[in-house]
């Protein structure tokens, strides 16, 4: 998995994922990568073939991750449940989910193993493709 989201590990009221719905673009952008001059995207210059998928796959994003926010309140009591090799891959720079949420997730997984990915945001597959596919290569090679 890559930095999931899904189970609630703080308190009530206490915020665990950033509110990516309610920030400004350079702000999300600032928590979401390393680099956010990675994620600069020219939307003048997508076809309205590419800005519809964004459009729907926020719409999306929005509706199954709205209520409660970005979790399943039941989700983290059947993570034990897990009996295969686990691998969680996290992005260090990770500020919408941190690399200690992720460690609350390998807690919850017996077994599993948390790695994380220098120079990484929310999406290292995007940022560290190269340590992104080393890491689950090397996963894979073992577990298989």
């Amino acid at each position: 998995m890559v930095d999931p989201l899904g189970i609630k590990l703080r308190g009530r009221e206490e915020r665990g994922i950033a509110d990516m719905h309610g920030l400004p673009r350079a702000e999300y952008l600032r928590l979401a990568w390393a680099d956010p001059a990675k994620a600069d995207v020219d939307f003048t210059k997508l076809l309205e073939s590419e800005l519809a998928a964004i459009v729907r796959g926020r719409e999306a994003f929005a509706l199954y991750g709205w209520k409660p926010y970005m979790h399943n309140p039941r989700l983290k009591r059947w993570l034990h449940r897990i009996d295969l090799p686990t691998l969680l891959l996290w992005g260090a720079q990770d500020r919408i989910v941190t690399p200690a949420y992720g460690e609350g997730w390998r807690q919850a997984i017996a077994g599993a193993r948390l790695e994380i990915i220098p120079q990484a945001g929310h999406f290292p597959h995007w940022e560290q493709p190269e340590a992104f596919v080393e890491r689950l290569s090397g996963f894979l090679d073992k577990s298989g």
